[in-house]
């Protein structure tokens, strides 16, 4: 008997929504949790139940909907992205959209944020500005003054009368030999012990308050004017620039929806009555440098003021141009090009979505071909773009041969050129004696850690008994620090000749490498002028190494090391004012040692540092030895200490032997 196969039955369809929805409510117990949850919800708008029963309701349904949120989402995300042509067009929207946000997001800021600089920069200058006010007011009233008539305190007044532009209640202070002849308000009548005059403009903290305060000497006599730190100080810069100072100190907080700036440290003041400020435009610090009257040192006030970025850059705008509005407009022209660019950029990616995704299934089957070893079968992708070159990476694959051999070639010819730099750079440092002086014995050497490097020594001839000494160090090695290297020789040897003192030789070097030299990059420099025939060197030293001076006498060594900083860290002032010049004498026998940290900081296969207090002990022990046996014998004395580590860092000192 035959068996018969018969076909499958009917497969009954699958339950719809609505049943799997009553199976899960009715049939599992999150669905009856969730039920029992829903109707415990829905009898309390009618009937009280108690409240920790409803608060925990609310917490299952809240869950419940949040699990179905995130189980709708998965579902909907795996359906999306299964195929790489819809993974390709998401991650293009994303490309295309985050982007925009963050740019425009960035601007924003940006624009704020320099506006808040100028704004701060606008502060800062309208108290330098009235700073230098009072002091030209305070030096046109002591000119010609006559200190012994019975009316000088009536002449004194009218002079001082336009220092009123400056403050309406400027204070003011007369004092002749210790005694007060004229004075307004609560101007000092004493000045403090750090004074070193002859003449003082500035924010000054007097007790706990801070005024803006000029003070002007004239032999015995002096005088003191002080213009009070408040909103009067500041109203023409309000009214020409919208800018509005609200507090000297305090902190800013986010209160009742807004923001406020409170004021409560000690010592600190608002400009306006009522506290805490209420700010209807955008806060912002001036940090403005003060000095401590009775202490003498500096430090920083904060000045919170608020300002209107789109009002400042109106004000801003020159004439009848209302360069805001046209920014904004020009703003809005190409938001415009943007969105037509996207929608474009939007379309292509469409359109390239379906080549890219061909384009992938041919390459996997040819790196497939080529994993198993068959570098005879090309992988052809006709598609001109980063997928076809990288098939065209794969099939050029025994090429690479060659251009490694290339590559070797390339190499050779920069190691080439490094030797060729390292021969010019050692050309520009002076020849091995022939720089010489009468009554003074020269040594001076050069090693590279690199094949060209940043320190840099010269022998400068200034006259018959004259000569610069220099040894500066470039921050850095190799090819940026040899060019800084060589543009300092030419910048030295022209001011040379022109600055007979050695700081004023850094001053003018530092103005004019500052100006050039990159913000990462500084040279330490020490330079010296030694007179054989007046029997002295002057030094200074911009942040460099000390000097070691082997004083005959005694047999001991001592350092040199007036301050100074780097060139090129600052470009203003405060390089000048920190740097010092000194002078010492010339003995017989006497020993000096200039060099770069690659002496003091060359360091042992332990990574221990040879040390200043080494040097000194070398240089202590030749007093005997001549300039070139004293630099061959640190030399050696280093070699020994290092051992077989590596050299990191430049080499280079320079020994004067005063015979």
């Amino acid at each position: 008997m035959t068996s018969r196969r018969e076909l499958p039955g009917p497969v009954e369809s699958r339950s719809g929504l609505a049943e799997r929805l009553r199976n899960f409510l009715l049939a599992t117990w999150r669905g009856r949790v969730l039920t029992a949850s829903l109707l415990v919800l829905i009898v309390s708008h009618g009937v009280p139940m108690p409240e920790p029963l409803v608060v925990l309701a609310e917490l299952v349904v809240y869950g419940v909907l949040i699990w179905l949120a995130w189980r709708f989402f998965r579902f909907v995300l795996r359906r999306m992205l299964w195929k790489i042509r819809t993974k390709l067009i998401l991650s293009y929207l994303f490309i295309a959209v985050v982007p925009v946000v963050l740019l425009g997001a960035l601007f924003v800021l940006a624009w704020v944020f320099f506006g808040g600089l100028v704004a701060s920069h606008f502060v800062s200058a309208e108290v330098e500005r009235k700073a230098r006010s009072l002091e030209a007011i305070a030096e046109a009233s002591l000119e010609g003054l006559d200190l012994a008539s019975p009316a000088v305190a009536r002449s004194l007044a009218a002079r001082v009368a336009a220092a009123r532009k400056v403050h309406p209640e400027v204070a003011y202070a007369l004092v002749v030999n210790g005694q007060a002849l004229a004075a307004r308000g609560d101007a000092a009548r004493a000045l403090p012990a750090w004074w070193k005059g002859p003449s003082f403009s500035g924010l000054a903290k007097v007790g706990k308050i801070e005024v803006l305060r000029s003070v002007l000497a004239r032999g015995d006599a002096f005088l003191v004017m002080d213009a009070p730190l408040d909103a009067a100080l500041f109203g023409e810069l309000r009214e020409r620039w919208g800018i509005r100072l609200l507090t000297a100190g305090g902190s800013v907080s986010t209160r009742g929806g807004g923001v406020q700036i409170d004021v409560g440290e000690e010592g600190a003041r608002v400009f306006q009555e009522g506290a805490p400020i209420q700010i209807s435009g955008m806060p912002f610090f001036a940090m403005l440098e003060r000095t401590d009257w009775e202490t003498g040192k500096s430090d920083l006030d904060p000045l919170t003021f608020e300002f209107q970025p789109y009002e400042l850059l109106r004000r801003l705008s020159p004439g009848s141009i209302n360069t805001a509005d046209l920014l904004v407009r020009l703003l809005a022209i190409v938001a415009v090009v943007f969105l037509v660019m996207y929608a474009v950029a939007l379309l292509l990616g469409l359109l390239l979505a379906r080549s890219i995704t061909k384009s992938v299934h041919a390459l996997s089957l040819g790196t497939e071909r080529l994993r198993r070893g068959d570098f005879d079968h090309p992988i052809r992708v006709g598609s001109r773009d980063q997928l076809g070159e990288l098939a065209g990476s794969f099939n050029h694959m025994a090429s690479g041969i060659k251009d490694l051999l290339r590559q070797q070639a390339e190499k050779e010819r920069l190691e080439e050129e490094l030797r060729i730099a390292r021969q010019i750079q050692m050309s520009l440092l002076p020849p091995q004696g022939a720089i010489s002086l009468a009554g003074l014995r020269i040594a001076a050497l050069c090693i590279p850690a690199a094949e060209v490097g940043g320190d840099y020594y010269d022998l400068l001839p200034l006259s018959d008994s004259r000569m610069g000494v220099l040894v500066a160090d470039v921050s850095g090695k190799g090819t940026s620090a040899a060019l800084y290297m060589a543009e300092l020789k030419g910048v030295v040897l022209s001011l040379s000749r022109i600055y007979e003192s050695p700081a004023r030789l850094l001053v003018e070097a530092n103005r004019i490498l500052s100006a050039n030299m990159d913000s990462r990059s500084f040279i330490t420099m020490t330079y010296a002028v030694v007179d054989t025939a007046a029997g002295s060197m002057k030094y200074a030293r911009a942040g460099h190494n000390p000097i070691i001076q082997l004083e005959a006498h005694s047999g001991a060594t001592r350092i040199l090391a007036p301050q100074g900083l780097g060139l090129g860290i600052d470009r203003g002032l405060r390089f000048e004012e920190i740097l010092e010049e000194a002078e010492v004498r010339l003995v017989s026998g006497d020993v000096f040692l200039f060099f770069t940290d690659g002496l003091s900081e060359a360091m042992n296969e332990s990574s221990e540092l040879f040390g200043e207090g080494r040097l000194r002990g070398i240089i202590e022990q030749s007093d005997r030895l001549g300039s070139e046996e004293i630099k061959e014998r640190i030399l050696a004395e280093i070699r020994s200490f290092v051992g077989g580590a590596a050299q990191h860092d430049d080499m280079t000192l320079v020994v004067l032997k005063v015979v």
